[in-house]
């Protein structure tokens, strides 16, 4: 399986492409996985089930979610991707390369996949002319702090979390200017 995601994540071209509606499930399904693995944690960023897979299908349907597979066809790492983010950064809201849900399956880590989705998301958003990627997280996650000040992120704010979701009542604004 490691051979795979070597594989997958040695490719030339851009390893992502967009989530189609069967894909749906399966996204759900890690994001619900990964949720279950920081609950056991003590890590309040996501809680299994809170992420409808109705939403998830809208969000697919407006070309949002990107998905890379292993040659297996092993779903390895996911991320949404849009150009406006009012929930979370509020009067800063401007459009930039909002990363969200960026997901790396258990069995694939280690394989610098996480910083390739975030190239991935850098190049996808250079290509539309914009010049800033932006992201959150749980300020309580120190992991996903050094993970994106290490790929060139810097904090901006620290703000509320939104209320349709639920954990970790403040997340972490960070941003990127991309060259």
């Amino acid at each position: 399986m490691l051979e795979s995601a070597r594989s997958a994540s040695g490719s030339a071209a851009a390893p992502m492409v967009a989530a189609a509606p069967p894909d749906t499930a399966e996204i759900v399904a890690l994001r619900d996985r990964l949720a279950q693995w920081m609950v056991e944690r003590g890590i309040q960023q996501w809680l299994p089930g809170e992420y409808p897979e109705d939403a998830v299908a809208a969000e697919v349907a407006r070309g949002e979610w990107f998905i890379w597979r292993a040659e297996s066809g092993a779903l390895t790492a996911v991320a949404r991707l849009v150009w406006r983010d009012p929930d979370f950064w509020g009067a800063d809201d401007a459009e930039a390369g909002y990363i969200h849900g960026l997901m790396v399956a258990p069995e694939f880590r280690g394989n610098d996949l996480g910083a390739r989705v975030v190239r991935f998301c850098a190049e996808r958003t250079r290509s539309r002319g914009i010049g800033v990627q932006r992201l959150d997280f749980a300020s309580d996650n120190p992991v996903l702090r050094k993970f994106y000040v290490a790929q060139g992120f810097r904090e901006v704010r620290q703000a509320p979390l939104p209320e349709r979701f639920r954990g970790n009542s403040t997340v972490t604004l960070m941003e990127k200017l991309l060259d």
